[in-house]
């Protein structure tokens, strides 16, 4: 989902018959979390949001039940990308192939390293799943920006 316009209308939805939004940023929690006078920020911007998304789909796709309300009834929350199901178990067909652990326990980031993404939630969990087994988690990270020194 972007905010440009459909060329030559006044929406998208006045473009095609059937317009679906896909959300997976959570910018009122950036604006909250890390602009100048966020608490601010933040509302305004989840109202503009919702705005726009209603000038400009018809269904929208949450990846995360954490993001906000756009379309009161008009939305679902679903991963339509990422690792299927049928992935992770050919991954674990070809350790057992191979007599190798399929450890599952870990967990990975693939995107902008930035800390508004959440990493310190990330290590607060790490720290509480340690107090709780006495071991930390496996954590791979993928990816590059301007917090990424200080994250890895």
């Amino acid at each position: 989902l972007n905010w440009y316009r459909a060329p030559g209308s006044s929406s998208w939805t006045s473009k095609f018959c059937h317009c679906v939004g896909v959300i997976h940023t959570n910018y009122k929690a950036y604006a909250r979390d890390h602009a100048p006078a966020g608490f601010l920020a933040a509302p305004l911007l989840a109202g503009v949001n919702s705005m726009v998304v209603q000038a400009n789909c018809h269904k929208v796709v949450k990846l995360s039940g954490v993001l906000q309300e756009f379309v009161p009834g008009g939305e679902v929350v679903e991963n339509v990308h990422g690792i299927r199901e049928a992935f992770l178990k050919e991954g674990l067909r070809r350790a057992a192939v191979k007599g190798k652990s399929a450890d599952r326990r870990g967990v990975y980031f693939i995107g902008k390293l930035l800390w508004a993404k959440g990493f310190d939630l990330l290590l607060e969990l790490e720290t509480y799943y340690c107090r709780k087994t006495g071991d930390y988690f496996g954590i791979d990270i993928y990816g590059s920006g301007p917090d990424e020194e200080e994250i890895k």
